[in-house]
């Protein structure tokens, strides 16, 4: 798996939110200049993540975005499927596979176990993690 520059920064948006929760919602624009993204794929980045439930958005002043759930709740899993990326090992065990050696593969039992505990290992990390000295 690797990941995309969306998920990457989505990432470190969602990190961004957490490390701030207790300081109230905080502007797009203010994460964007402090890593030097664009404020406009950082606002389409936390929309998606809204639109899965995961941020919140308050408009007007004092406004901005903020996590919906203690940092210690929200796993890399949930950041990087409500971003679209994938996070299947082999695109084999994805949905919509068209491998002609599905039903016969030798390799597909065991990609399965790796494909599984990796999901494991993306959901027992959290935000909180991440923000751990």
């Amino acid at each position: 798996m690797r990941l995309n520059r969306k998920s990457s920064y989505g990432l470190v948006a969602a990190l961004e939110l957490a490390s701030r929760c207790s300081e109230g919602p905080i502007s797009a624009g203010s994460i964007a200049h402090k890593y030097r993204l664009s404020t406009s794929f950082v606002e389409k980045i936390l929309h998606e993540l809204k639109a899965a439930g995961l941020v919140g958005a308050r408009k007007g002043r004092g406004g901005g975005y903020s996590l919906t759930q203690d940092p210690s709740t929200v796993s890399v899993r949930a950041i990087l499927e409500a971003l679209g990326e994938s996070v299947d090992l082999v695109g084999c065990l994805g949905h919509g596979s068209d491998c002609q050696l599905e039903s016969i593969c030798p390799t597909r039992p065991t990609w399965e176990r790796a494909d599984r505990r990796f999901k494991e290992l993306l959901d027992s990390l959290a935000l909180s993690d991440f923000l751990a000295p």
